[in-house]
Order: structure tokens, then C-alpha cells, then sequence
């Protein structure tokens, strides 16, 4: 029993420090600008291999490395208006103001770092779904899975 005590404490101090991080990094964000993020990211994370969902994965990706993961513009006409506003609204938000990187955003609006889990991880797996040049090695994908959403 003492053991779980021990654990819990020596916890505590890291899960706390998560929690202030988070904070931290949702005070810099308007509750459309993390309500537009996290839209994009739920309909890639449901709809991947469809015109949308792939659309709103390469944007965000694109957002996470531009230099590894083009987007191509042109790829927006693609989306409804719904999603397009979402698109607009986070393109707005990270050319005008970025605190931080759209990985660590959602990872913080998703409430992800305490569980040890990363958007990022799931952008790497996006990459390498879509087949997309700069994508990650098959060696990589098993970590990936581990720490994916």
C-alpha cells in the first residue's frame, strides 16, 4: 500500500506541472480558435482516406513541419463550409499570433500530456497513411502507434 502512495506523490508534482502547461498554453487561444483546431483535427482523425478528412490532415500537418508537408491551397475547396471556417480560423490563428506548434495546441486542448499520448505522434502516422514525401520510416511506426491518440 505504501508503494501506490509513494507513486501517487512522487506524481503529483509532474501531473501539476502538466496541468499549469496546459494552461498556460490554452490562456494564449480564443474558445473558437481551439474549437476550429480541434474540429480539423476530429474530422481527419474520423474521415482520413476522404477528400475532407485527408484535407484537414495535410493542413495540419502542414501547420505542424510546412517544410516536410506542403499543403496545397488549392486542396480547400475541398472541405464544406463548416470545416472550411475551421480551416480559415486556424490559418488566421497561427499566421497571426503562434504561441505555440498545432501539435502542442491540440495536445493541450485534447488534455493528451498527462496521459502520455501526442498529436504529433498521430500527424507522423497521417503522413505515412497518406504516403506523403517526408513521412516517417517503417521502423518509426510502432513508437508512433504507442503514443498516438
Amino acid at each position: 500500500m505504501q508503494t501506490s502512495v509513494d507513486q501517487q506523490q512522487a506524481i503529483s508534482p509532474r501531473v501539476a506541472l502538466l496541468a499549469a502547461q496546459q494552461s498556460a498554453t490554452l490562456s494564449h487561444y480564443s474558445q473558437e480558435q481551439q474549437d476550429a483546431a480541434l474540429r480539423l483535427f476530429k474530422v481527419a482523425y474520423q474521415h482520413l482516406g476522404t477528400g475532407g478528412g485527408n484535407t484537414c490532415a495535410k493542413l495540419l500537418l502542414g501547420l505542424y513541419n510546412g517544410t516536410r508537408f506542403p499543403f496545397d491551397l488549392t486542396d480547400l475547396r475541398r472541405l464544406d463550409e463548416d470545416n472550411l471556417n475551421a480551416a480559415i480560423t486556424v490559418l488566421h490563428m497561427d499566421a497571426a499570433h503562434t504561441w505555440c506548434e498545432i501539435h502542442v495546441l491540440l495536445d493541450a486542448i485534447c488534455d493528451l500530456n498527462i496521459r502520455g499520448k501526442s498529436t504529433g505522434s498521430t500527424l507522423e502516422l497521417w503522413a505515412h497513411d497518406l504516403r506523403l514525401k517526408g513521412r516517417c520510416n517503417k521502423e518509426a511506426i510502432p513508437e508512433l502507434k504507442a503514443r498516438a491518440v
